[in-house]
């Protein structure tokens, strides 16, 4: 399918059909590319929990090690906190409005004319494959273009897959191809939701007739599957949090949801401790330190199995604690392949970019129910955009380095170009990045989407100044960045009268209207939505 749809692209663009019967289709000057590029995009990394940034919220050595002997971005942003159309953005030096991309689950339908960034490297000669640990990526949704090799294999229980297999899959590529040039992506989802790395100990036990049957990490938000083999009479099941609650309240430590009791037929099944409660058309057995649940099996000896889907609930600081975990967790893999580049021989001849694709909020602000939003999806403050950036480029000599000015994911696919001494596309609206920090002037727009986020969103970066619209309540809000980076004083009363915010309130504005009126309607299949669902994305 991959190629099929590649040929159609070939056809409508009006390419000769005969120059994509060898290998070296479209090969120009510069090709091969005279390096080999490893492009690690990090899904939901913040950038203040990267050592090398500076704030101290994690340690990631590993990590650090590239910006020691590279080029480190301060500024660095997406242009929409979403995990699809943002690395869209990036492989077509695209906003995601001229992507037609608004939401995770889309099929892509790129212009013939445009041509995606790996498709620019396998064309002049380079080995290409991308590894991909989460769902929304996979190739059904066409963003494989350019790619020989797409693995995007999902796990049937889990959200995504971890940092370990996806390496699992990129060391043994990298050795089968350590004498080829190559253009290589992968894919990151730690430290994505739920705040579980797999190096996570059990915190839930489970006993059934008075002996140990189970300890599981429901913290991973695994769904359940037990088997209990029931002797006549009662038979006494026992779950057992092992994480102490913090403090004294009513909420529950535990949610065993969408719990189901498969064929129970004529057992009679008693809530001792714990509570069972009904949501909407399932139900739930919740509890703080234990439950008990009595089953009374009338026949003689049988099997019943139990279904769920557990969730251990946290507090703030927990979560918290959580990502950094996974931000630390996913350093050490890092430090994996960091380790088989330099055992290939490959670290001096491989370009690395490291950039996350959206940020994430850990309880900062509040959401849309007036509690601390842990996410990214639904807003547009720099937590939810700002990303790490750094670029180790073995070739150049101008030692560790720190950009302050304002970039883009955009503006990674024009570098690349420029690198590799390629022209850069007609197409593209990214800029080559600065080497060094220079006076500039630089417009960031910003975007996010029903039906993924609550209400369509943008806003417009432009040094001191942050602005947010919101078309559907026509509220703006204005930060100035330069004087509470936290952003959390909305000053747009105080200075919607200044002229330099008052243009830049036209600009996002009649961009606002003019996206508008030309967006088309999402349109989801049944398992993209039932993907989106399971991630929490949409309800």
């Amino acid at each position: 399918m991959k190629y099929w749809r590649r040929f159609c692209k070939i056809v409508r663009a009006g390419i000769p059909l005969f120059l994509c019967l060898f290998p070296a289709c479209g090969k120009g000057p510069g090709s091969p590319p005279g390096q080999n590029v490893l492009l690690i995009t990090l899904d939901t990394q913040r950038a203040d929990f990267i050592g090398a940034y500076g704030e101290g919220r994690a340690q990631t050595p590993h990590i650090d090690s590239f910006a020691a002997q590279g080029t480190l971005y301060t500024n660095a942003f997406s242009p929409i906190p979403i995990t699809f159309p943002a690395h869209a953005a990036l492989f077509y030096s695209l906003p995601p409005h001229r992507l037609q991309i608004y939401n995770n689950g889309q099929v892509f339908s790129p212009d013939p004319s445009w041509v995606s960034l790996a498709e620019v490297f396998r064309r002049r000669g380079a080995r290409t494959a991308a590894f991909v640990s989460l769902g929304v990526l996979q190739a059904r949704f066409n963003l494989d273009d350019g790619f020989e090799e797409f693995w995007d294999e999902s796990h049937a229980r889990r959200w995504y897959r971890s940092a370990r297999e996806v390496n699992d899959r990129v060391l043994p590529w990298l050795e089968h191809n350590r004498g080829s040039r190559f253009f290589v992506w992968v894919h990151y989802s730690d430290p994505h939701d739920p705040y579980a790395p797999p190096t996570l100990g059990p915190d839930l036990r489970i006993r059934f007739r008075g002996e140990v049957l189970r300890e599981i990490c429901v913290q991973k938000r695994e769904d359940l599957k037990l088997k209990f083999d029931l002797e006549p009479g009662a038979n006494r099941i026992i779950f057992e949090s092992l994480q102490p609650f913090p403090i004294a309240r009513d909420d529950y430590r535990v949610s065993m949801n969408d719990i189901e009791f498969e064929d129970s037929g004529d057992l009679d099944i008693t809530i001792e401790e714990g509570a069972m409660l009904e949501r909407g058309k399932g139900r739930i057995l919740a509890f703080r330190e234990r439950a008990v649940i009595i089953v009374r099996n009338p026949g003689p000896a049988r099997e019943l199995i139990l279904t769920a889907q557990a969730n251990l609930n946290l507090f703030p600081s927990e979560m918290a604690l959580g990502y950094r975990r996974e931000v630390e967790y996913l350093d050490s893999e890092i430090g994996r392949l960091k380790e088989k580049l330099i055992s290939l021989g490959l670290q001096e001849k491989t370009m690395v970019i490291l950039v996350g694709d959206h940020g994430e909020g850990l309880g900062e602000h509040l959401g849309e129910n007036r509690e601390g939003y842990f996410g990214h999806i639904h807003y547009l403050r720099n937590l939810y955009l700002k990303v790490p950036l750094i670029v180790y480029d073995p070739e150049s000599d101008s030692g560790p380095t720190r950009v302050h000015n304002l970039v883009s994911l955009m503006d990674i696919a024009p570098t690349l170009m420029t690198k590799m001494g390629w022209k850069i596309p007609s197409f593209y609206s990214g800029h080559t990045l600065p080497e060094q920090t220079h006076i500039q002037t630089r417009f960031l727009f910003q975007e996010t989407y029903r039906p993924e986020a609550y209400q369509d969103r943008f806003g417009a970066l432009q040094d001191p100044w942050h602005l947010i619209f919101t078309p559907s309540t026509r509220q703006i809000q204005l930060y100035h960045i330069g004087k509470n980076r936290a952003e959390t004083q909305d000053v747009y009363s105080l200075f919607q009268e200044d002229a330099a915010v008052r243009k830049l309130t036209r600009e996002v504005m009649s961009r606002a209207g003019e996206i508008g009126r030309t967006k088309k309607e999402v349109e989801l299949d049944p398992e993209s939505i039932e993907m989106l669902k399971s991630l929490g994305y949409i309800k």
